[in-house]
């Protein structure tokens, strides 16, 4: 296994490896809301640090948020993906359910519910119209319009859902509440006008205002994709250069990985 470089090796306690990028917000608001005291530490993907040796042996897949925690007993409990880290975090550290329900209870099988459903469809739609609308090193016109659709149509489910329910999963914040929150405070930047989706609007207006969420947005530097940041007229340079660079990245992975398709006898029989 790779060595952890000192300056990136985990402390006694919660660690969380992150940058300033979308789902590890999800990580320091969690804690926040628990007031767990812990070590964040940055990986910087602008050096490929992501990618390098040691963050692998913490992360395989090379993406963020992970976490190490490290026990008083001097053992380690090292987790990867942003729905396993929040569950992780519930378990260890939300003794008295302030952000959970009891596993085995209803309310577990709905929060669980939630968070399945925005690892598997809500992040990712909304991620695939922020590339197509804010990424590609090309206009994609069918792209935009698809990702833009289904996260239109993904908004339309939660808002439902919380026509009815004051958080996502029931009477009570959960982290299926943080997981889809940081998704849904970036709707502009997806191309998704959340306006058009009251009751998610309204649920939204009531998560910022908590402490621990105003908190867990500042680490490790104020959140750049919220609807107020990305519209500012008077701050457009970082978005430019974000643009530019992450377009480049992209496209080298793309790049690197492509290749034909594999044929099936049904080809082009939708064309």
């Amino acid at each position: 296994m790779a060595t952890i470089p000192p300056e990136k090796a985990p402390k006694p306690g919660l660690n969380i490896y992150g940058f300033a990028s979308v789902n590890p917000y999800k990580l320091s608001i969690a804690a926040e809301e628990l007031s767990i005291t812990y070590n964040y530490i940055s990986v910087d993907m602008s050096k490929g640090e992501n990618f390098s040796e040691w963050f692998a042996s913490i992360n395989p897949n090379g993406r963020m948020p992970a976490l190490i925690h490290v026990k008083e007993d001097g053992t380690s409990v090292t987790v990867f993906e942003s729905g396993a880290c929040l569950l992780y975090i519930a378990s260890e550290f939300d003794k008295e359910y302030k952000i959970s329900y009891p596993v085995g209870t209803p309310g577990y099988w709905t929060q669980l519910s939630w968070l399945s459903w925005q690892i598997a469809g809500y992040g990712p739609a909304m991620g695939q119209a922020c590339y197509f609308n804010r990424y590609a090193p090309q206009p994609e016109p069918f792209g935009a319009r698809r990702y833009t659709a289904e996260s239109r149509r993904l908004n339309h489910v939660l808002d439902k859902q919380l026509s009815t329910s004051p958080f996502i999963a029931g009477d009570r914040l959960t982290v299926a509440d943080i997981a889809i929150f940081i998704f849904a405070y970036s709707a502009t930047w997806a191309g998704v006008n959340i306006n058009e989706f009251p009751h998610v609007k309204a649920w939204l207006d009531k998560l910022v205002q908590r402490p621990g969420f105003q908190k867990g947005l500042q680490i490790p530097v104020p959140y750049m994709f919220s609807d107020e940041a990305v519209c500012n007229p008077d701050a457009q340079e970082p978005y430019n250069n974000m643009r530019k660079y992450a377009a480049q990245m992209i496209k080298g992975t793309t790049d690197k990985w492509a290749a034909d398709v594999v044929p099936v006898p049904s080809d082009h029989a939708n064309y």
